[in-house]
């Protein structure tokens, strides 16, 4: 088996036609020209010459993932959905070393990514996660070119057009299941539209490069997904291989024209409410869900059956500077309000005193089933589903000139989970993609069908930014001048004040009061007494 693996998938749109002008395949080479569609690139290697290999051989499982803000297309066979930003998740063995990863990460995946060891991750039922705001991939596009340049020469302007991708992930799984990627670095990189004029290059004796370019032949909501096309593994085919093959996959998006919104309820304030408004036919897709319930003081890991058809869900990850109470996010669960109908889990920072600059981790997450809308009953009318979560945002450090401070806040990720009646083997895909994250909440042999956020996105060229933008109050540092001076004063108006009440009770009681245990005057006790006839 080749030690480096790299395959180069285009999911071509139907304008595209098969041409000795679009594509030129000879012995050594692939050229396209001007081809349109969605693209994949994967690359397989080993981490034998790496210095990080002791770092990175002591962890069962990782998984490095770079999403754009941009709200792109989720094309098939690609259609796992993740909230913006840097997503470290980490199954460490008992010798993990969690310096020496945190210094790797801002090394060679981006330096801004605020990692000091174990305390930096929150821990969740399957390891520990660590989400960043940032989505530059520059550092981790370089980190590849200067580690895999001598096995793949032309890896310098394939990292250039990488810089423009749309999600980007690096991971390692030592108990897959598949021995091609079985304890090797997987770095996959996706577009979901381009028009594509590139050559591929084939690889040394050690290095397979495959292309193929595929088209979908037929689709079954309720099972497998076929696509034909054209594969060549470039440097032992001077012809294509013509291909057809279906296969069970484990995300795909909704076929019904749902989509959903999320915004703060103005006026922010400190406690601002986080409404997501669906849309549309939200009807479940498919029959019968196996969800994993993480319950309890202990974080216990129950199955339990589910008593609707399919399973609404949705995915929230929220930064440190604002956070949800789990006793009141459970109350609305248990009255079944705010749309919400259980909670599956809370993880993280959900301390409710501390301001922003004691909290030690990154933020939270929270998992929660929501209550499908009813359809309407009159012919014509929208299914309407408002999703309201009541959030608190943490005291923040004081600004100059300003009484709000902006922060973006990611949109959450709403899916159906449903269950095959097969349940196939989904890690058969060629695509497959079983990450750590809300996946892991669930049965092995669960589909996840995404409700698109914003709209239906047909048009592939559409860009929106899934950012919540939410303005918190914070105090103006001009203002100390006044405020320091002026609670100095109120605080000795009090003192003040308290002395004042004092020494007029001293006044009314006629001085000292007798001590305890000092028998009283009885002349003086019948003076004061009662007057009798």
């Amino acid at each position: 088996m080749a030690s480096i693996r790299q395959r180069h998938t285009f999911i071509v749109h139907s304008q595209f036609r098969d041409t000795a002008d679009t594509l030129n395949l000879s012995k050594d080479k692939l050229t396209l020209n001007d081809v349109p569609g969605t693209r994949q690139d994967r690359l397989i290697v080993t981490t034998d010459h790496l210095k990080e290999r002791d770092i990175l051989q002591a962890v069962d499982n990782i998984r490095i993932e770079i999403v754009s803000r941009e709200n792109f297309a989720h094309i098939a066979p690609f259609s796992r959905q993740l909230a913006w930003g840097t997503h470290i998740n980490v199954v460490p063995t008992e010798i993990f070393n969690w310096n020496g990863f945190c210094k790797w990460i801002q090394s060679s995946v981006n330096s801004e990514i605020a990692c000091i060891g174990q305390e930096s991750f929150i821990e969740v039922p399957y390891g520990y996660y660590l989400h960043s705001p940032y989505t530059d991939s520059s550092q981790l596009l370089s980190y590849i070119e200067n580690n895999y340049s001598y096995a793949k020469p032309d890896i310098v302007s394939e990292v250039e057009e990488a810089s423009t991708a749309n999600y980007i992930s690096l991971s390692l799984n030592k108990n897959s299941t598949d021995n091609k990627t079985a304890g090797r670095l997987i770095a996959e990189v996706y577009w979901y539209y381009g028009r594509w004029t590139k050559t591929v290059k084939a690889g040394g004796p050690d290095h397979r490069v495959e292309v193929g370019l595929l088209g979908k032949i037929a689709d079954d909501p309720q099972g497998e997904l076929t696509y034909g096309g054209i594969l060549a593994v470039i440097g032992e085919n001077e012809q294509f291989v013509p291909t057809l093959f279906d296969f069970s996959p484990r995300h795909r998006s909704v076929y019904q024209p749902a989509v959903y919104y999320p915004d703060f309820r103005q006026p922010y304030g400190l406690h601002p409410k986080h409404l997501t408004t669906v849309l549309g036919d939200i009807s479940p897709p498919r029959k019968r869900i196996t969800a994993i319930d993480v319950g309890g003081e202990d974080g216990e890991i129950d199955v339990s059956e589910a008593s609707t058809s399919c399973g609404l869900y949705g995915y929230y990850v929220l930064p440190n500077f604002i956070f949800v109470d789990k006793y009141q996010v459970s109350d609305l669960a248990d009255a079944q309000a705010g749309g919400i109908k259980r909670v599956v889990g809370i993880w993280g920072e959900t301390d409710l005193e501390i301001p922003v600059w004691m909290v030690e981790k990154w933020g939270s997450t929270m998992l929660l089933e929501l209550i499908p809308p009813e359809q309407p009953l009159l012919a014509g009318g929208m299914p309407h589903l408002d999703i309201e979560i009541p959030m608190h945002s943490r005291y923040e450090v004081p600004r100059w000139n300003t009484t709000r401070l902006k922060h973006d806040v990611p949109w959450p990720t709403l899916f159906w989970a449903c269950n095959s009646s097969a349940e196939p083997d989904m890690a058969t895909s060629p695509f497959d993609s079983n990450g750590l994250g809300h996946e892991y909440f669930f049965d092995p042999g669960t589909m996840f069908y995404y409700l698109h956020p914003n709209q239906t996105i047909s048009n592939p060229v559409n860009k929106t930014y899934l950012v919540t933008n939410l303005n918190i109050p914070v105090v103006p540092l001009e203002a100390y001048k006044y405020v320091q001076p002026w609670t100095v004063i109120v605080i000795l108006l009090g003192c003040m004040w308290i002395f004042y009440k004092a020494f007029l009770g001293f006044r009314r009681d006629g001085g000292i009061r007798k001590a305890s245990g000092v028998k009283p005057d009885k002349n003086k006790l019948e003076k004061k007494g009662p007057k009798t006839e």
